[in-house]
């Protein structure tokens, strides 16, 4: 559960970043307006507004993804009405997987260091060598 959670507080934070890239990009792009609020033209605002117009798709559809993202881990939270016998149900379940993959997870660290000892080994092996032939070749 509490990787769900970080993964919403994620999708939240990137939603959040989001918003404050629209606003940077309006306070530097937004076009001069007259006091009564007639807008300016002028040829350079119409590029602008452009590029304004490119961006502002861009970041809908990307605001309209991270709601899916959020409601799709929203959607694999526990539901808040489940009964305490079924939240013991799954929290055992979770406790078994869990232990389940430390145990997997020991066992490959076991193998891993076994491997990497005999590398370390084949190293000692070849570097001496290496010296050897080194000291035979440089003293004759």
């Amino acid at each position: 559960m509490s990787d769900l959670l970080t993964e919403l507080q994620r999708h939240l934070r990137d939603v959040n970043d989001q918003f404050a890239t629209v606003i940077e990009q309006i306070v530097q792009n937004a076009p001069p307006a007259t006091l009564d609020g007639d807008p300016v033209r002028t040829p350079e605002e119409t590029a602008q507004q452009a590029e304004l117009q490119a961006k502002a798709q861009e970041l809908s559809r990307s605001l309209v993804q991270s709601f899916k993202d959020i409601t799709g881990v929203i959607d694999k939270l526990p539901d808040l009405s489940e009964p305490p016998e079924q939240q013991d149900a799954r929290i055992n379940g979770l406790l078994r997987e869990h232990h389940a993959l430390r145990q997997e997870l020991g066992g490959l660290i076991q193998e891993a260091e076994k491997k990497l000892e005999q590398v370390h080994a084949t190293y000692d092996i070849l570097s001496q060598h290496a010296l050897n032939r080194a000291g035979k070749t440089g003293g004759g």
